[in-house]
C-alpha cells in the first residue's frame, strides 16, 4: 500500500488581499472627497506631485489636487505594500522560494520607481 501524498500547506492569502483592497479604497475614497471639493468650488490650485508638503497643506484646506495627489500615493503605493504583506505570509508559512520571488519582484519594482523619479521630465 502506498503511502498517502504529502500535502504542504500553502500560504494563507488574506491580509495579502485585505492590504490590496484597503490600498485601492482608500485611493478611491481621496479621488472622491477631490472630485466632491471640484463640484463644491474649493479653489483648485496646482502643484507638484514631489512637493510632499503642498500636498499635506492642500489635504488641510480640501485641495482637489492636494486629494487627487494623495490618490495617486495610495494607488502608487498598494502594490508594494501587497508584495511587502505577501512576503510576511508566505515567511510565515515556510515558504521561503515564494516569499524570495515577492522580495525580488518588490526589489525590481523599487528600482524601477527610483529610476524613474530620478529621470529628469521632459
Amino acid at each position: 500500500m502506498s503511502a498517502p501524498p504529502t500535502v504542504r500547506p500553502s500560504a494563507p492569502r488574506r491580509y495579502t488581499s485585505a492590504a490590496l483592497t484597503v490600498g485601492v479604497g482608500f485611493s478611491a475614497l481621496c479621488f472622491a472627497i477631490a472630485a466632491l471639493a471640484e463640484v463644491v468650488g474649493v479653489q483648485a490650485e496646482v502643484g507638484e506631485v514631489t512637493d510632499v508638503g503642498a500636498v499635506i497643506e492642500g489635504l488641510g484646506v480640501l485641495s482637489p489636487w492636494a486629494w487627487a495627489t494623495l490618490g495617486v500615493y495610495a494607488i502608487v503605493l498598494t502594490p508594494a505594500v501587497g508584495l511587502l504583506v505577501t512576503i510576511g505570509e508566505y515567511a510565515s508559512a515556510s515558504e521561503r522560494r515564494a516569499a524570495l520571488l515577492a522580495l525580488t519582484v518588490l526589489a525590481i519594482l523599487t528600482i524601477s520607481a527610483a529610476v524613474a523619479i530620478a529621470l529628469p521630465a521632459v
